[in-house]
């Protein structure tokens, strides 16, 4: 799955969007707005393609001050190294 994210820079869960664009498994691409961190509300919404939902998201939701496209949330998602219990 290929997934993007963007987020508005706040961190209080009263203030802070994510958004998040993948592919899904029927080939569409799905865009999902995420408002108030991970138990917050969600909606989203399918595109065709890629490029015509970053297309939506730049012109319908970034025009606002402060968001930016986290680094890496392109491509393969990286995983925490695992971690030795000290006792």
């Amino acid at each position: 799955m290929n997934e993007r994210q963007w987020w508005n820079g706040r961190w209080s869960r009263l203030v802070r969007r994510d958004i998040f664009v993948r592919n899904a498994a029927d080939g569409r691409w799905q865009v999902e707005l995420l408002r108030g961190g991970p138990a917050g509300r969600r909606r989203v919404r399918s595109f065709q393609s890629e490029d015509e939902a970053v297309r939506w998201i730049e012109s319908a939701v970034l025009e606002e001050d402060g968001w930016r496209e986290i680094p890496d949330s392109r491509g393969a998602r990286k995983v925490a190294p695992k971690l030795r219990r000290v006792s």
